[in-house]
């Protein structure tokens, strides 16, 4: 059982190596009582949904059954030092992990983003790096869809099992009433239905990283260019007063209460299959392109 957990560790540690990294999550405080929900997105499988909770689960209860006879053995010659750590350091995972997508405890954001209006334009197409079907934007062609975007105080649930990349069940609201772009027929409406955010501290001083999503129930499409309906994900970083680093001011926009957020990011959607178990062990991330942020008052330019 042991080498078999190395073995899915070390097959998802090298398959996230082409996603971008996710932050240790925050400090935890207790949930409130009641938080409004987000709808469930219009096709979500709930092989997929569910089946990396139910993989890690009957894991983590495997190597505590395991631990139940390792452990009386512990200072014998037929002690199993190292399968032992491992049991314990991945039932440690596997509840920790099951915690927090259970919504046992709140994510608190490292620095808030509550009232920041800003225009988010989503540059779709083809990367460096990208596991997406070879087809998909092979034309090199790319899809620009800028959006309006209210980041809020709000908190919502997710529902089980929440969301990786924001550290759990819990996030911050976005707000958002979709874009357009042109297309061959002319202008074409995308729907967005709202989204959430998180910011998770980052090894350097004075820096968060930045992690939210925005709801496509029914995607979108120029040419051999889309947008998958689901869930689209955008990752940067922003800083606080206590910085140390110099950033151009072109490169950064100016957040709430001195905080400023990089101007320009990744976009991926989570692509879990029976692979890599559903995500049981950390999400498969598909990068799907970049965005830029800008200021709301250049949302209509």
């Amino acid at each position: 059982m042991r080498t078999v957990i190395a073995l899915l560790i070390s097959l998802c540690a090298g398959a996230r190596a082409f996603a971008p990294a996710t932050s240790r999550p925050p400090p935890r405080l207790a949930p409130a009582t009641s938080r409004p929900r987000l709808a469930p997105l219009h096709a979500e499988n709930p092989v997929r949904k569910y089946g990396g909770s139910v993989v890690l689960g009957l894991l983590g209860l495997q190597s505590f059954r395991d631990l139940v006879g390792e452990v009386p053995k512990l200072g014998s010659e037929n002690a199993d030092y190292f399968g032992t750590a491992i049991d314990v350091g991945f039932v440690a995972f596997a509840a920790t992990t099951l915690a927090n997508q259970l919504g046992a405890t709140a994510v608190e954001p490292s620095v808030s983003l509550g009232g920041l209006d800003c225009k988010v334009t989503l540059s779709v197409g083809r990367e460096d790096g990208t596991w997406m079907d070879k087809e998909w934007a092979a034309s090199g062609a790319r899809l620009l869809l800028p959006l309006s975007c209210r980041f809020t105080d709000e908190i919502v649930d997710l529902g089980f099992p929440g969301e990786e990349a924001l550290g759990g069940r819990f996030c911050r609201k976005i707000e958002c009433s979709g874009g357009s772009f042109v297309g061959k027929s002319g202008t074409e409406n995308v729907v967005v239905e709202n989204g959430g955010w998180a910011t998770a501290p980052t090894s350097r001083l004075g820096e968060s990283a930045v992690r939210f999503f925005l709801d496509f129930p029914s995607g979108a499409a120029r040419n051999d260019v889309s947008i998958p309906a689901g869930r689209v994900f955008f990752s940067n970083v922003c800083f606080d007063e206590t910085t140390e680093a110099e950033i151009p001011a072109s490169e950064v926009v100016d957040g709430p209460a001195g905080v400023r957020i990089l101007a320009g990011g990744g976009l991926t959607i989570k692509k879990n299959t029976l692979l890599n178990l559903w995500g049981a062990l950390g999400d498969v991330n598909l990068i799907l392109g970049r965005f830029s942020l800008g200021a709301a008052k250049d949302a209509d330019d």
